[in-house]
Protein backbone atom coordinates (compact mmCIF):
# COMPACT_ATOMS: atom_id res chain seq x y z
CA UNK A 1 0.00 0.00 0.00
CA UNK A 2 3.01 2.28 0.67
CA UNK A 3 4.10 2.04 -2.39
CA UNK A 4 0.70 2.36 -4.33
CA UNK A 5 0.50 5.41 -2.26
CA UNK A 6 3.69 7.19 -3.36
CA UNK A 7 2.43 6.39 -7.37
CA UNK A 8 -0.15 8.23 -6.73
CA UNK A 9 1.46 11.23 -4.92
CA UNK A 10 4.83 11.36 -7.48
CA UNK A 11 2.57 10.27 -10.90
CA UNK A 12 1.93 13.79 -12.52
CA UNK A 13 -0.65 12.73 -15.03
CA UNK A 14 -4.59 11.24 -14.37
CA UNK A 15 -4.07 8.63 -17.25
CA UNK A 16 -1.44 6.65 -15.61
CA UNK A 17 -4.08 6.38 -12.35
CA UNK A 18 -6.15 5.24 -15.05
CA UNK A 19 -3.46 2.45 -16.39
CA UNK A 20 -2.56 1.43 -12.43
CA UNK A 21 -6.25 1.24 -11.56
CA UNK A 22 -7.48 -0.65 -14.18
CA UNK A 23 -4.43 -3.40 -13.62
CA UNK A 24 -5.43 -3.50 -9.96
CA UNK A 25 -9.08 -4.30 -10.96
CA UNK A 26 -7.70 -7.31 -13.02
CA UNK A 27 -5.00 -8.71 -10.29
CA UNK A 28 -6.36 -7.89 -7.50
CA UNK A 29 -9.64 -8.33 -5.02
CA UNK A 30 -12.09 -5.77 -5.56
CA UNK A 31 -11.94 -4.08 -1.75
CA UNK A 32 -8.55 -3.83 -1.90
CA UNK A 33 -8.96 -2.21 -5.46
CA UNK A 34 -11.24 -0.04 -4.01
CA UNK A 35 -8.92 0.72 -1.68
CA UNK A 36 -6.11 1.69 -3.71
CA UNK A 37 -8.96 4.12 -6.03
CA UNK A 38 -9.53 5.92 -3.43
CA UNK A 39 -6.07 6.49 -2.01
CA UNK A 40 -5.13 7.68 -5.80
CA UNK A 41 -8.41 9.58 -6.22
CA UNK A 42 -7.62 11.56 -3.14
CA UNK A 43 -4.32 12.31 -3.88
CA UNK A 44 -4.95 13.61 -7.47
CA UNK A 45 -8.08 15.56 -6.39
CA UNK A 46 -5.68 17.52 -3.81
CA UNK A 47 -2.73 17.77 -6.62
CA UNK A 48 -4.99 19.24 -9.06
CA UNK A 49 -7.23 21.57 -7.15
CA UNK A 50 -3.84 22.80 -5.57
CA UNK A 51 -2.72 23.21 -9.81
CA UNK A 52 -6.51 24.78 -10.28
CA UNK A 53 -6.02 27.34 -7.23
CA UNK A 54 -2.91 28.52 -8.10
CA UNK A 55 -4.04 29.43 -12.00
CA UNK A 56 -7.16 30.87 -10.96
CA UNK A 57 -4.70 33.65 -8.67
CA UNK A 58 -2.73 33.80 -12.13
CA UNK A 59 -5.66 34.77 -13.74
CA UNK A 60 -6.88 37.40 -11.28
CA UNK A 61 -3.34 39.00 -10.93
CA UNK A 62 -3.38 39.57 -14.48
CA UNK A 63 -6.57 41.61 -14.33
CA UNK A 64 -5.77 45.60 -13.79
CA UNK A 65 -6.59 47.64 -10.84
CA UNK A 66 -9.87 49.08 -10.05
CA UNK A 67 -11.95 46.83 -12.74
CA UNK A 68 -15.86 47.12 -11.93
CA UNK A 69 -17.44 44.72 -9.55
CA UNK A 70 -16.67 41.44 -11.22
CA UNK A 71 -18.36 39.16 -8.77
CA UNK A 72 -21.59 40.17 -9.13
CA UNK A 73 -24.31 37.38 -9.73
CA UNK A 74 -24.18 37.67 -13.12
CA UNK A 75 -20.78 36.22 -12.94
CA UNK A 76 -21.15 33.82 -9.42
CA UNK A 77 -22.41 30.51 -9.94
CA UNK A 78 -25.37 29.09 -8.07
CA UNK A 79 -24.70 27.54 -4.73
CA UNK A 80 -25.24 24.05 -5.98
CA UNK A 81 -22.77 24.75 -8.80
CA UNK A 82 -19.86 25.42 -5.75
CA UNK A 83 -21.10 22.60 -3.71
CA UNK A 84 -20.51 20.28 -6.58
CA UNK A 85 -16.79 21.18 -7.48
CA UNK A 86 -15.73 18.42 -6.40
CA UNK A 87 -16.74 16.41 -8.83
CA UNK A 88 -13.19 16.73 -10.25
CA UNK A 89 -13.05 12.45 -11.00
CA UNK A 90 -15.20 12.78 -13.68
CA UNK A 91 -12.17 12.76 -16.47
CA UNK A 92 -13.02 16.02 -17.98
CA UNK A 93 -10.34 18.84 -18.65
CA UNK A 94 -8.33 20.43 -16.75
CA UNK A 95 -9.69 24.19 -17.45
CA UNK A 96 -13.11 23.44 -16.33
CA UNK A 97 -11.78 22.18 -13.22
CA UNK A 98 -10.03 25.25 -12.74
CA UNK A 99 -12.75 27.50 -13.72
CA UNK A 100 -15.17 25.54 -11.16
CA UNK A 101 -11.92 26.41 -8.10
CA UNK A 102 -11.75 29.92 -9.35
CA UNK A 103 -15.38 30.52 -9.18
CA UNK A 104 -15.71 28.88 -5.97
CA UNK A 105 -13.12 30.92 -4.35
CA UNK A 106 -14.22 34.16 -5.82
CA UNK A 107 -18.05 33.50 -4.34
CA UNK A 108 -16.10 32.50 -0.90
CA UNK A 109 -14.19 35.91 -0.76
CA UNK A 110 -15.36 39.76 -0.46
CA UNK A 111 -15.83 41.54 -3.83
CA UNK A 112 -12.94 42.93 -4.94
CA UNK A 113 -12.93 46.81 -6.60
CA UNK A 114 -10.84 46.85 -9.54
CA UNK A 115 -10.32 49.39 -12.72
CA UNK A 116 -9.82 49.02 -16.40
CA UNK A 117 -11.07 50.04 -19.27
CA UNK A 118 -14.41 49.09 -20.38
CA UNK A 119 -13.70 46.97 -23.57
CA UNK A 120 -10.77 45.14 -21.26
CA UNK A 121 -13.80 44.77 -18.50
CA UNK A 122 -16.13 43.09 -20.48
CA UNK A 123 -13.05 40.96 -22.29
CA UNK A 124 -13.09 39.37 -18.59
CA UNK A 125 -16.60 39.03 -18.67
CA UNK A 126 -16.83 36.93 -21.06
CA UNK A 127 -13.75 34.44 -20.07
CA UNK A 128 -15.26 34.22 -16.71
CA UNK A 129 -18.40 33.44 -18.49
CA UNK A 130 -17.22 30.75 -20.84
CA UNK A 131 -14.83 29.17 -17.81
CA UNK A 132 -18.75 29.40 -15.66
CA UNK A 133 -20.07 27.21 -18.18
CA UNK A 134 -17.22 24.91 -18.46
CA UNK A 135 -17.15 24.55 -14.81
CA UNK A 136 -21.39 23.73 -14.30
CA UNK A 137 -20.87 21.18 -17.66
CA UNK A 138 -18.24 19.47 -15.64
CA UNK A 139 -20.19 19.33 -12.25
CA UNK A 140 -23.39 17.63 -14.58
CA UNK A 141 -20.99 14.68 -15.24
CA UNK A 142 -21.70 12.89 -11.95
CA UNK A 143 -19.52 10.03 -11.07
CA UNK A 144 -21.11 6.79 -11.03
CA UNK A 145 -20.36 4.10 -8.50
CA UNK A 146 -19.36 1.72 -11.28
CA UNK A 147 -16.06 2.00 -13.54
CA UNK A 148 -16.11 1.16 -17.09
CA UNK A 149 -17.12 -3.03 -17.22
CA UNK A 150 -14.51 -5.31 -17.71
CA UNK A 151 -15.02 -9.09 -18.12
CA UNK A 152 -14.96 -9.45 -13.87
CA UNK A 153 -17.06 -6.84 -13.49
CA UNK A 154 -19.33 -7.94 -15.63
CA UNK A 155 -19.40 -11.47 -14.22
CA UNK A 156 -19.89 -10.51 -10.69
CA UNK A 157 -22.67 -7.59 -11.90
CA UNK A 158 -24.40 -10.81 -12.82
CA UNK A 159 -23.79 -12.88 -9.98
CA UNK A 160 -25.30 -10.77 -8.30
CA UNK A 161 -28.36 -9.84 -10.44
CA UNK A 162 -29.52 -13.84 -10.27
CA UNK A 163 -28.96 -13.66 -6.51
CA UNK A 164 -30.96 -10.17 -6.19
CA UNK A 165 -33.78 -11.75 -8.69
CA UNK A 166 -34.11 -14.75 -6.47
CA UNK A 167 -34.29 -12.67 -3.02
CA UNK A 168 -36.76 -10.18 -4.58
CA UNK A 169 -38.58 -12.32 -6.06
CA UNK A 170 -39.28 -14.32 -3.02
CA UNK A 171 -39.91 -11.21 -0.96
CA UNK A 172 -42.19 -10.12 -3.55
CA UNK A 173 -44.10 -13.41 -3.10
CA UNK A 174 -44.21 -13.06 0.27
CA UNK A 175 -45.55 -9.94 0.38
CA UNK A 176 -48.54 -11.17 -2.29
CA UNK A 177 -49.59 -14.14 0.01
CA UNK A 178 -50.00 -11.69 2.81
CA UNK A 179 -51.98 -9.41 0.69
CA UNK A 180 -53.76 -12.39 -0.54
CA UNK A 181 -54.13 -13.79 2.82
CA UNK A 182 -55.43 -9.98 3.83
CA UNK A 183 -57.67 -9.68 1.64
CA UNK A 184 -59.37 -13.21 2.50
CA UNK A 185 -59.76 -12.00 6.13
CA UNK A 186 -61.17 -8.77 5.10
CA UNK A 187 -64.14 -10.57 2.54
CA UNK A 188 -64.79 -13.11 5.50
CA UNK A 189 -65.39 -10.25 8.24
CA UNK A 190 -67.76 -8.27 5.79
CA UNK A 191 -69.54 -11.42 5.01
CA UNK A 192 -69.89 -12.32 8.55
CA UNK A 193 -70.85 -8.53 9.38
CA UNK A 194 -73.55 -8.89 6.28
CA UNK A 195 -75.07 -12.04 7.63
CA UNK A 196 -75.31 -10.51 10.96
CA UNK A 197 -77.52 -8.13 9.17
CA UNK A 198 -74.65 -5.34 8.86
CA UNK A 199 -73.80 -4.55 5.37
CA UNK A 200 -70.94 -2.93 4.04
CA UNK A 201 -71.88 1.08 3.82
CA UNK A 202 -72.55 2.19 0.24
CA UNK A 203 -70.48 3.82 -2.28
CA UNK A 204 -70.09 7.60 -2.25
CA UNK A 205 -71.02 7.49 -6.32
CA UNK A 206 -72.66 3.87 -7.15
CA UNK A 207 -75.23 5.80 -8.82
CA UNK A 208 -72.86 7.85 -10.97
CA UNK A 209 -70.75 4.64 -11.66
CA UNK A 210 -73.72 2.73 -13.13
CA UNK A 211 -74.65 5.47 -15.67
CA UNK A 212 -71.13 5.79 -16.42
CA UNK A 213 -71.25 2.02 -17.24
CA UNK A 214 -74.16 2.43 -19.50
CA UNK A 215 -72.62 4.94 -21.41
CA UNK A 216 -69.41 2.96 -22.20
CA UNK A 217 -69.19 1.29 -25.66
CA UNK A 218 -66.66 -1.52 -26.38
CA UNK A 219 -64.23 0.79 -27.02
CA UNK A 220 -64.19 2.30 -23.86
CA UNK A 221 -63.96 -0.31 -22.13
CA UNK A 222 -60.84 -1.86 -23.90
CA UNK A 223 -57.81 -1.54 -21.10
CA UNK A 224 -54.34 -0.90 -22.87
CA UNK A 225 -51.32 0.49 -22.15
CA UNK A 226 -51.42 3.77 -24.76
CA UNK A 227 -52.20 7.53 -23.66
CA UNK A 228 -52.80 8.39 -27.20
CA UNK A 229 -55.54 5.51 -27.22
CA UNK A 230 -57.22 7.24 -24.55
CA UNK A 231 -56.93 10.52 -25.68
CA UNK A 232 -58.45 9.56 -28.72
CA UNK A 233 -61.18 8.40 -27.01
CA UNK A 234 -62.29 11.76 -25.48
CA UNK A 235 -61.04 13.98 -28.87
CA UNK A 236 -57.86 14.13 -28.22
CA UNK A 237 -54.42 13.54 -29.50
CA UNK A 238 -50.98 12.31 -27.54
CA UNK A 239 -48.18 13.44 -29.46
CA UNK A 240 -44.90 11.84 -28.30
CA UNK A 241 -41.57 13.39 -27.93
CA UNK A 242 -37.76 11.91 -26.37
CA UNK A 243 -36.03 14.63 -24.18
CA UNK A 244 -32.42 13.98 -23.53
CA UNK A 245 -30.78 14.77 -20.21
CA UNK A 246 -27.65 16.02 -19.06
CA UNK A 247 -26.62 12.96 -18.24
CA UNK A 248 -27.70 10.73 -21.03
CA UNK A 249 -31.14 9.46 -20.16
CA UNK A 250 -33.18 9.32 -23.00
CA UNK A 251 -36.98 10.61 -21.43
CA UNK A 252 -40.88 9.85 -22.84
CA UNK A 253 -42.48 13.34 -23.32
CA UNK A 254 -46.36 13.74 -24.14
CA UNK A 255 -48.33 16.49 -25.03
CA UNK A 256 -52.05 16.29 -25.38
CA UNK A 257 -53.50 18.66 -27.88
CA UNK A 258 -57.00 19.35 -29.37
CA UNK A 259 -57.31 18.38 -32.89
CA UNK A 260 -59.51 20.77 -33.86
CA UNK A 261 -57.36 23.68 -32.93
CA UNK A 262 -55.75 25.38 -35.19
CA UNK A 263 -51.72 25.92 -34.89
CA UNK A 264 -51.86 29.60 -34.40
CA UNK A 265 -54.34 29.12 -31.56
CA UNK A 266 -51.89 26.22 -29.91
CA UNK A 267 -49.54 28.73 -29.51
CA UNK A 268 -51.78 31.30 -27.51
CA UNK A 269 -52.11 28.26 -24.88
CA UNK A 270 -50.57 28.40 -21.84
CA UNK A 271 -48.39 25.46 -21.62
CA UNK A 272 -48.20 22.69 -18.33
CA UNK A 273 -46.14 20.37 -16.95
CA UNK A 274 -47.23 17.48 -15.25
CA UNK A 275 -44.67 14.92 -13.52
CA UNK A 276 -46.35 11.79 -11.78
CA UNK A 277 -45.22 9.67 -8.55
CA UNK A 278 -43.78 7.03 -7.26
CA UNK A 279 -44.07 3.61 -9.42
CA UNK A 280 -46.43 5.95 -11.76
CA UNK A 281 -45.89 7.24 -14.90
CA UNK A 282 -47.71 9.69 -17.41
CA UNK A 283 -50.80 7.63 -17.81
CA UNK A 284 -52.20 8.28 -14.54
CA UNK A 285 -53.04 11.55 -15.82
CA UNK A 286 -54.98 10.07 -18.30
CA UNK A 287 -57.04 7.10 -17.13
CA UNK A 288 -60.40 8.88 -15.55
CA UNK A 289 -61.73 9.35 -18.87
CA UNK A 290 -62.77 13.14 -19.57
CA UNK A 291 -62.35 13.70 -16.02
CA UNK A 292 -58.08 12.79 -16.07
CA UNK A 293 -56.81 16.31 -15.47
CA UNK A 294 -54.04 16.23 -18.78
CA UNK A 295 -57.45 16.11 -19.97
CA UNK A 296 -59.55 18.24 -18.33
CA UNK A 297 -56.91 20.75 -18.16
CA UNK A 298 -56.79 20.73 -21.72
CA UNK A 299 -59.84 21.22 -22.96
CA UNK A 300 -60.16 23.91 -20.56
CA UNK A 301 -57.71 25.58 -22.68
CA UNK A 302 -54.15 25.17 -21.74
CA UNK A 303 -51.04 22.84 -23.36
CA UNK A 304 -50.80 19.52 -21.76
CA UNK A 305 -47.54 18.20 -21.29
CA UNK A 306 -46.57 15.02 -19.59
CA UNK A 307 -43.50 13.60 -18.43
CA UNK A 308 -42.19 10.29 -17.74
CA UNK A 309 -39.24 10.26 -15.44
CA UNK A 310 -36.06 8.05 -16.39
CA UNK A 311 -36.49 4.43 -17.28
CA UNK A 312 -39.60 3.89 -16.48
CA UNK A 313 -41.70 2.03 -19.12
CA UNK A 314 -38.55 2.78 -21.60
CA UNK A 315 -35.15 2.47 -20.13
CA UNK A 316 -32.91 4.60 -22.61
CA UNK A 317 -29.69 5.97 -22.00
CA UNK A 318 -27.31 7.44 -24.88
CA UNK A 319 -24.55 4.87 -23.91
CA UNK A 320 -25.66 2.59 -20.72
CA UNK A 321 -27.54 -0.44 -21.80
CA UNK A 322 -30.05 -1.75 -18.82
CA UNK A 323 -27.54 -4.73 -18.20
CA UNK A 324 -24.93 -1.74 -16.98
CA UNK A 325 -25.41 -0.62 -13.16
CA UNK A 326 -24.19 2.58 -14.33
CA UNK A 327 -27.53 2.73 -15.97
CA UNK A 328 -29.21 2.39 -12.45
CA UNK A 329 -27.04 4.72 -10.00
CA UNK A 330 -29.66 7.29 -9.45
CA UNK A 331 -31.75 8.40 -7.45
CA UNK A 332 -34.58 11.48 -6.74
CA UNK A 333 -32.39 14.22 -6.72
CA UNK A 334 -31.02 13.16 -9.86
CA UNK A 335 -35.14 13.29 -11.29
CA UNK A 336 -35.38 16.15 -9.76
CA UNK A 337 -32.06 18.11 -10.54
CA UNK A 338 -31.58 16.01 -14.20
CA UNK A 339 -35.37 15.33 -15.58
CA UNK A 340 -36.80 18.30 -14.40
CA UNK A 341 -35.28 20.86 -16.21
CA UNK A 342 -34.81 18.85 -19.10
CA UNK A 343 -38.71 18.49 -19.78
CA UNK A 344 -39.24 22.60 -19.04
CA UNK A 345 -36.02 23.32 -21.05
CA UNK A 346 -38.13 21.18 -24.12
CA UNK A 347 -41.14 22.91 -23.69
CA UNK A 348 -39.84 26.40 -23.41
CA UNK A 349 -38.01 26.15 -26.47
CA UNK A 350 -41.17 24.39 -28.47
CA UNK A 351 -43.62 26.84 -27.43
CA UNK A 352 -41.36 29.80 -27.09
CA UNK A 353 -42.66 31.06 -23.30
CA UNK A 354 -40.16 31.56 -20.56
CA UNK A 355 -42.27 30.45 -17.51
CA UNK A 356 -44.51 27.06 -17.86
CA UNK A 357 -46.76 25.82 -15.07
CA UNK A 358 -45.96 22.88 -12.94
CA UNK A 359 -48.57 20.41 -11.47
CA UNK A 360 -46.87 17.53 -9.59
CA UNK A 361 -48.17 14.27 -7.98
CA UNK A 362 -46.68 12.59 -4.83
CA UNK A 363 -42.78 11.90 -5.73
CA UNK A 364 -43.32 14.24 -8.50
CA UNK A 365 -43.25 17.19 -6.19
CA UNK A 366 -40.57 15.90 -3.91
CA UNK A 367 -38.44 15.85 -6.97
CA UNK A 368 -40.09 19.46 -7.83
CA UNK A 369 -39.20 20.78 -4.41
CA UNK A 370 -35.75 19.30 -3.85
CA UNK A 371 -34.99 20.87 -7.17
CA UNK A 372 -36.40 24.20 -6.45
CA UNK A 373 -34.40 24.24 -2.93
CA UNK A 374 -31.22 26.28 -2.63
CA UNK A 375 -29.60 23.39 -2.10
CA UNK A 376 -29.45 22.22 -5.79
CA UNK A 377 -30.71 24.44 -8.90
CA UNK A 378 -32.76 27.45 -7.66
CA UNK A 379 -32.59 29.07 -10.59
CA UNK A 380 -35.25 26.52 -11.94
CA UNK A 381 -37.93 28.72 -9.96
CA UNK A 382 -37.31 31.39 -12.53
CA UNK A 383 -38.70 29.56 -15.01
CA UNK A 384 -41.96 28.38 -13.28
CA UNK A 385 -44.59 30.38 -12.97
CA UNK A 386 -46.55 28.20 -10.40
CA UNK A 387 -45.76 24.93 -8.60
CA UNK A 388 -48.78 22.95 -7.94
CA UNK A 389 -47.80 20.34 -5.20
CA UNK A 390 -50.43 17.75 -5.46
CA UNK A 391 -50.34 15.17 -2.39
CA UNK A 392 -47.15 16.90 -1.55
CA UNK A 393 -44.61 14.50 -0.30
CA UNK A 394 -42.25 16.32 1.93
CA UNK A 395 -43.18 14.79 5.04
CA UNK A 396 -43.64 11.36 5.94
CA UNK A 397 -46.75 9.75 7.56
CA UNK A 398 -47.52 7.42 9.88
CA UNK A 399 -47.64 4.56 6.98
CA UNK A 400 -43.83 4.51 7.32
CA UNK A 401 -43.72 3.08 10.81
CA UNK A 402 -45.08 -0.26 9.75
CA UNK A 403 -43.88 -3.38 10.25
CA UNK A 404 -43.29 -3.78 6.56
CA UNK A 405 -41.22 -0.58 5.83
CA UNK A 406 -39.36 -0.60 9.29
CA UNK A 407 -37.63 -4.09 8.05
CA UNK A 408 -36.46 -1.92 5.04
CA UNK A 409 -35.57 0.91 7.09
CA UNK A 410 -32.92 -0.96 9.56
CA UNK A 411 -31.02 -2.86 6.10
CA UNK A 412 -27.68 -1.98 6.42
CA UNK A 413 -26.90 -0.41 2.88
CA UNK A 414 -24.98 -4.02 1.76
CA UNK A 415 -27.72 -6.22 2.30
CA UNK A 416 -30.15 -3.82 0.91
CA UNK A 417 -28.04 -3.82 -2.47
CA UNK A 418 -27.85 -8.15 -2.08
CA UNK A 419 -31.67 -8.70 -1.55
CA UNK A 420 -33.21 -6.10 -4.42
CA UNK A 421 -29.81 -5.73 -6.41
CA UNK A 422 -27.69 -2.72 -8.15
CA UNK A 423 -30.13 -2.20 -10.91
CA UNK A 424 -33.89 -2.15 -11.55
CA UNK A 425 -36.37 -2.57 -8.19
CA UNK A 426 -38.02 -5.94 -8.32
CA UNK A 427 -38.26 -6.38 -12.05
CA UNK A 428 -39.75 -9.60 -11.39
CA UNK A 429 -43.04 -6.95 -10.79
CA UNK A 430 -42.85 -5.87 -14.39
CA UNK A 431 -42.84 -9.52 -15.86
CA UNK A 432 -45.48 -10.24 -13.92
CA UNK A 433 -47.55 -7.16 -15.38
CA UNK A 434 -46.33 -8.78 -18.61
CA UNK A 435 -47.53 -12.12 -17.96
CA UNK A 436 -51.05 -11.75 -16.63
CA UNK A 437 -53.85 -11.36 -17.83
CA UNK A 438 -55.49 -7.87 -17.36
CA UNK A 439 -57.95 -8.75 -14.80
CA UNK A 440 -55.50 -10.44 -13.20
CA UNK A 441 -53.27 -7.83 -13.30
CA UNK A 442 -55.76 -4.99 -11.83
CA UNK A 443 -57.37 -7.44 -8.80
CA UNK A 444 -53.31 -8.52 -7.87
CA UNK A 445 -52.26 -4.38 -8.17
CA UNK A 446 -55.11 -3.32 -6.02
CA UNK A 447 -54.84 -6.06 -3.74
CA UNK A 448 -51.15 -5.11 -3.14
CA UNK A 449 -51.59 -1.95 -2.98
CA UNK A 450 -54.49 -1.76 -0.18
CA UNK A 451 -52.13 -4.44 1.40
CA UNK A 452 -48.76 -2.35 2.14
CA UNK A 453 -50.96 1.25 1.71
CA UNK A 454 -53.94 0.76 3.34
CA UNK A 455 -55.98 2.66 -0.07
CA UNK A 456 -59.43 1.84 -0.83
CA UNK A 457 -60.96 2.39 -4.12
CA UNK A 458 -64.51 4.24 -2.53
CA UNK A 459 -63.77 7.12 -4.61
CA UNK A 460 -62.91 5.93 -7.65
CA UNK A 461 -64.85 4.58 -10.51
CA UNK A 462 -64.52 0.47 -10.47
CA UNK A 463 -64.93 -0.18 -13.89
CA UNK A 464 -61.28 2.11 -14.76
CA UNK A 465 -59.28 0.52 -12.22
CA UNK A 466 -57.63 -1.70 -15.12
CA UNK A 467 -56.62 1.76 -17.37
CA UNK A 468 -55.54 2.95 -13.67
CA UNK A 469 -53.02 -0.03 -13.13
CA UNK A 470 -51.94 -1.02 -16.46
CA UNK A 471 -49.53 2.56 -15.98
CA UNK A 472 -48.05 1.18 -12.99
CA UNK A 473 -45.36 -0.21 -11.84
CA UNK A 474 -42.37 1.03 -13.58
CA UNK A 475 -39.21 0.40 -14.27
CA UNK A 476 -37.29 2.40 -11.29
CA UNK A 477 -33.41 1.95 -9.93
CA UNK A 478 -32.85 0.20 -6.81
CA UNK A 479 -30.78 2.75 -5.17
CA UNK A 480 -34.24 5.26 -5.92
CA UNK A 481 -35.65 2.85 -3.37
CA UNK A 482 -33.22 3.01 -1.29
CA UNK A 483 -33.64 6.85 -1.20
CA UNK A 484 -37.38 6.36 -0.24
CA UNK A 485 -37.33 3.52 1.97
CA UNK A 486 -33.41 2.26 3.09
CA UNK A 487 -31.19 3.47 6.06
CA UNK A 488 -30.97 7.31 6.74
CA UNK A 489 -33.18 7.61 3.98
CA UNK A 490 -36.30 9.62 3.98
CA UNK A 491 -38.13 7.08 5.82
CA UNK A 492 -35.85 7.63 8.60
CA UNK A 493 -35.29 11.42 8.26
CA UNK A 494 -39.28 11.93 7.92
CA UNK A 495 -38.49 14.45 5.60
CA UNK A 496 -36.88 14.51 2.13
CA UNK A 497 -34.25 17.25 3.13
CA UNK A 498 -31.67 16.30 5.11
CA UNK A 499 -32.10 19.38 7.39
CA UNK A 500 -35.19 20.49 8.99
CA UNK A 501 -34.28 23.90 11.23
CA UNK A 502 -36.86 26.74 11.65
CA UNK A 503 -33.78 28.62 11.13
CA UNK A 504 -32.50 27.68 7.94
CA UNK A 505 -35.37 28.18 4.97
CA UNK A 506 -34.94 25.70 2.22
CA UNK A 507 -35.86 28.31 -0.59
CA UNK A 508 -34.78 31.78 -1.95
CA UNK A 509 -36.25 34.46 -3.65
CA UNK A 510 -36.12 32.77 -7.02
CA UNK A 511 -39.03 30.05 -5.86
CA UNK A 512 -42.18 30.17 -7.27
CA UNK A 513 -45.67 30.69 -5.92
CA UNK A 514 -46.81 27.25 -4.34
CA UNK A 515 -50.41 25.79 -4.36
CA UNK A 516 -51.40 22.52 -2.12
CA UNK A 517 -53.84 19.88 -2.49
CA UNK A 518 -53.34 17.94 0.56
CA UNK A 519 -55.27 14.66 1.21
CA UNK A 520 -56.89 14.34 4.59
CA UNK A 521 -56.76 10.51 5.21
CA UNK A 522 -53.63 10.26 3.62
CA UNK A 523 -51.04 8.24 5.68
CA UNK A 524 -48.18 7.76 3.41
CA UNK A 525 -47.30 11.71 3.35
CA UNK A 526 -47.93 14.62 6.23
CA UNK A 527 -49.08 17.70 3.84
CA UNK A 528 -50.70 19.56 7.57
CA UNK A 529 -46.48 19.67 8.31
CA UNK A 530 -45.43 21.26 5.39
CA UNK A 531 -48.25 23.55 4.99
CA UNK A 532 -46.99 24.85 8.84
CA UNK A 533 -43.10 25.15 7.69
CA UNK A 534 -44.30 26.69 4.60
CA UNK A 535 -46.25 29.83 6.88
CA UNK A 536 -43.95 29.68 9.50
CA UNK A 537 -40.27 29.11 8.41
CA UNK A 538 -39.79 30.27 4.20
CA UNK A 539 -40.17 34.12 4.23
CA UNK A 540 -39.41 33.64 0.39
CA UNK A 541 -42.06 31.01 -0.38
CA UNK A 542 -46.09 32.58 -1.46
CA UNK A 543 -48.55 29.85 -1.04
CA UNK A 544 -51.17 31.52 -3.35
CA UNK A 545 -53.50 28.09 -2.11
CA UNK A 546 -53.71 25.20 -0.02
CA UNK A 547 -56.38 22.85 -0.21
CA UNK A 548 -57.54 20.17 2.75
CA UNK A 549 -59.74 17.18 1.45
CA UNK A 550 -59.93 15.53 4.70
CA UNK A 551 -62.12 12.84 3.01
CA UNK A 552 -59.26 12.19 0.59
CA UNK A 553 -56.79 9.29 0.20
CA UNK A 554 -53.10 9.48 -1.63
CA UNK A 555 -54.63 8.58 -5.16
CA UNK A 556 -58.00 10.42 -4.64
CA UNK A 557 -56.55 13.38 -5.83
CA UNK A 558 -55.93 12.06 -9.03
CA UNK A 559 -58.88 9.66 -9.70
CA UNK A 560 -61.44 10.24 -7.50
CA UNK A 561 -65.28 10.49 -9.37
CA UNK A 562 -65.42 14.40 -7.62
CA UNK A 563 -61.59 15.09 -8.14
CA UNK A 564 -62.80 17.91 -10.94
CA UNK A 565 -64.48 19.65 -8.22
CA UNK A 566 -61.87 19.40 -5.66
CA UNK A 567 -58.86 19.62 -7.56
CA UNK A 568 -58.47 19.97 -11.04
CA UNK A 569 -60.82 23.10 -11.19
CA UNK A 570 -58.59 24.44 -8.26
CA UNK A 571 -55.45 23.93 -10.26
CA UNK A 572 -56.83 25.49 -13.41
CA UNK A 573 -57.79 28.42 -11.80
CA UNK A 574 -54.72 28.84 -10.09
CA UNK A 575 -52.41 28.47 -13.48
CA UNK A 576 -54.46 31.18 -14.95
CA UNK A 577 -54.13 33.69 -11.68
CA UNK A 578 -50.27 33.29 -12.15
CA UNK A 579 -49.54 32.62 -15.55
CA UNK A 580 -46.70 34.78 -16.91
CA UNK A 581 -48.36 37.42 -19.81
CA UNK A 582 -51.10 36.31 -19.69
CA UNK A 583 -52.26 38.93 -21.52
CA UNK A 584 -50.98 37.38 -25.28
CA UNK A 585 -53.05 33.52 -23.94
CA UNK A 586 -56.16 32.42 -24.51
CA UNK A 587 -58.21 32.72 -21.51
CA UNK A 588 -59.15 29.30 -20.14
CA UNK A 589 -62.82 28.13 -20.27
CA UNK A 590 -64.46 29.15 -16.75
CA UNK A 591 -61.20 31.80 -15.56
CA UNK A 592 -62.86 34.99 -17.81
CA UNK A 593 -63.29 36.48 -14.14
CA UNK A 594 -60.03 35.35 -12.37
Amino acid sequence: MKLIFRLAVISKHLPIHNTILTSLKKLFLPSFSRTCLQVMATAAIAREQSSAAHSSHSLLEKLPNGAQHLGSAATRPSLSSVSRVNSFRSNVSLSSTNAAAMLSKRSASPQRSLSCSPARANDVRVELRNLNSSAQLHNNNKISRFGEPTIYSSVLCYLRRGVSFVISFSFLGSLMTAAIVQHSLDKFKSSYRYIRGSPPPRRPFAAIERQRALKRTKKDKKVVRDIQYYASLVGLHATKYEVVTDDGFILQLFRITDPSVPDEQLKTRYPVLLIHGLLQSAGAFCVNEEDSLAFYLCKSGYDVWIGNNRCGFEHKHLKYSYNDPRMWDWDITDMGTRDLPAFIDHIQAHTKYEKIALACHSQGTAQAFLALSRYHTPELGQKISVFCAIAPAVYAGPLVDQSFFKFIRYLPDSVHRLIFGIHAYIPAMINLRLMLPKSALTFCSYMMFHFLFGWSDTRWDRALEGRMFQFSPVYISSESMRWWLGKDGFATRRCIFKRDDADEAWFDARCPPFALWVAGRDSLVNGDRLIQRLENAEPNVVVVKKEVLDEYEHLDVLWAIDAVDHVHRGIKEVIWSTAWKREHCQCPVGCEEL
